[in-house]
Protein backbone atom coordinates (compact mmCIF):
# COMPACT_ATOMS: atom_id res chain seq x y z
CA UNK A 1 0.00 0.00 0.00
CA UNK A 2 2.73 2.25 1.05
CA UNK A 3 4.05 1.45 -2.14
CA UNK A 4 1.73 2.39 -4.64
CA UNK A 5 1.02 5.94 -3.07
CA UNK A 6 5.07 6.16 -3.01
CA UNK A 7 4.89 5.30 -6.95
CA UNK A 8 2.49 7.82 -7.60
CA UNK A 9 3.95 10.34 -5.67
CA UNK A 10 7.66 10.34 -7.95
CA UNK A 11 5.09 10.07 -11.03
CA UNK A 12 3.10 12.89 -10.64
CA UNK A 13 6.28 14.72 -9.70
CA UNK A 14 7.43 13.37 -13.30
CA UNK A 15 4.52 15.13 -14.48
CA UNK A 16 4.90 18.29 -13.14
CA UNK A 17 8.32 18.42 -14.20
CA UNK A 18 7.94 17.33 -17.66
CA UNK A 19 5.12 20.16 -17.65
CA UNK A 20 7.41 22.72 -16.18
CA UNK A 21 10.52 21.90 -18.40
CA UNK A 22 8.60 21.66 -21.95
CA UNK A 23 6.52 25.61 -20.59
CA UNK A 24 9.62 27.27 -19.38
CA UNK A 25 11.10 25.89 -22.89
CA UNK A 26 8.27 27.85 -24.67
CA UNK A 27 9.17 30.85 -22.50
CA UNK A 28 12.96 30.53 -23.52
CA UNK A 29 11.94 30.32 -27.18
CA UNK A 30 9.79 33.25 -26.62
CA UNK A 31 12.24 35.78 -25.20
CA UNK A 32 14.69 34.64 -27.48
CA UNK A 33 12.93 35.12 -31.17
CA UNK A 34 10.61 37.71 -29.60
CA UNK A 35 11.14 40.64 -27.71
CA UNK A 36 8.83 40.14 -24.08
CA UNK A 37 9.89 41.82 -21.01
CA UNK A 38 11.48 40.26 -18.38
CA UNK A 39 7.69 40.84 -16.11
CA UNK A 40 6.17 38.94 -18.47
CA UNK A 41 8.40 35.87 -18.60
CA UNK A 42 8.30 36.32 -14.69
CA UNK A 43 4.02 35.84 -14.33
CA UNK A 44 4.84 33.05 -17.19
CA UNK A 45 7.04 31.37 -14.91
CA UNK A 46 4.81 31.47 -12.15
CA UNK A 47 1.47 30.14 -14.44
CA UNK A 48 3.99 27.28 -15.43
CA UNK A 49 4.50 26.65 -12.09
CA UNK A 50 1.06 26.99 -10.49
CA UNK A 51 0.35 24.47 -13.81
CA UNK A 52 2.74 21.84 -13.38
CA UNK A 53 1.91 21.94 -9.21
CA UNK A 54 -1.77 21.48 -10.62
CA UNK A 55 -1.42 18.65 -12.36
CA UNK A 56 0.66 16.58 -10.16
CA UNK A 57 -1.73 17.59 -7.57
CA UNK A 58 -4.36 15.96 -10.02
CA UNK A 59 -2.38 13.05 -10.76
CA UNK A 60 -2.04 12.24 -7.22
CA UNK A 61 -5.86 13.00 -6.50
CA UNK A 62 -7.26 10.76 -9.34
CA UNK A 63 -4.80 8.07 -8.12
CA UNK A 64 -5.35 7.72 -4.63
CA UNK A 65 -8.85 9.02 -4.11
CA UNK A 66 -8.61 9.52 -0.31
CA UNK A 67 -7.35 13.06 0.81
CA UNK A 68 -6.65 14.64 -2.27
CA UNK A 69 -6.14 17.58 -1.02
CA UNK A 70 -3.23 16.49 1.35
CA UNK A 71 -1.86 14.18 -1.39
CA UNK A 72 -1.80 17.56 -3.85
CA UNK A 73 -0.33 19.39 -1.04
CA UNK A 74 2.48 16.78 -0.34
CA UNK A 75 3.51 17.09 -4.35
CA UNK A 76 3.35 20.80 -4.51
CA UNK A 77 5.60 20.74 -1.35
CA UNK A 78 8.03 18.13 -2.82
CA UNK A 79 7.97 19.82 -5.69
CA UNK A 80 9.22 23.34 -4.58
CA UNK A 81 11.96 21.34 -2.51
CA UNK A 82 13.74 20.24 -5.72
CA UNK A 83 12.98 23.63 -7.20
CA UNK A 84 14.82 25.03 -4.02
CA UNK A 85 17.39 22.51 -3.86
CA UNK A 86 18.09 22.93 -7.43
CA UNK A 87 18.32 26.86 -7.00
CA UNK A 88 20.46 26.00 -4.00
CA UNK A 89 23.04 23.97 -5.61
CA UNK A 90 23.15 26.14 -8.62
CA UNK A 91 23.83 29.38 -6.81
CA UNK A 92 25.53 27.79 -4.22
CA UNK A 93 23.38 29.63 -1.50
CA UNK A 94 20.07 30.30 -0.56
CA UNK A 95 17.90 33.10 -2.88
CA UNK A 96 18.16 36.68 -1.52
CA UNK A 97 14.91 37.22 -1.41
CA UNK A 98 12.92 35.23 0.90
CA UNK A 99 9.45 36.79 0.60
CA UNK A 100 9.41 35.51 -3.39
CA UNK A 101 10.52 32.15 -2.34
CA UNK A 102 7.73 32.16 0.55
CA UNK A 103 4.85 33.19 -2.10
CA UNK A 104 6.57 30.80 -4.66
CA UNK A 105 6.11 27.88 -1.89
CA UNK A 106 2.69 28.81 -1.28
CA UNK A 107 1.45 28.85 -4.73
CA UNK A 108 3.08 25.58 -5.51
CA UNK A 109 1.22 24.06 -2.10
CA UNK A 110 -1.77 25.52 -2.91
CA UNK A 111 -1.84 24.79 -6.48
CA UNK A 112 -0.97 20.75 -5.85
CA UNK A 113 -3.80 21.30 -3.05
CA UNK A 114 -6.38 22.48 -5.64
CA UNK A 115 -5.33 20.15 -8.08
CA UNK A 116 -5.91 16.98 -5.82
CA UNK A 117 -9.48 18.56 -4.81
CA UNK A 118 -10.20 18.63 -8.55
CA UNK A 119 -9.03 15.02 -9.27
Amino acid sequence: MVKNYFLSVIKALVISYILSASALFVLAALLYYLDIKSEQIRIGMLITYAAACFAGGFYIGRKVKKREFLWGLIVGMLYYSIHMGAVVAIEGSLPDQIVPATALALLCMGSGMFGGMVG
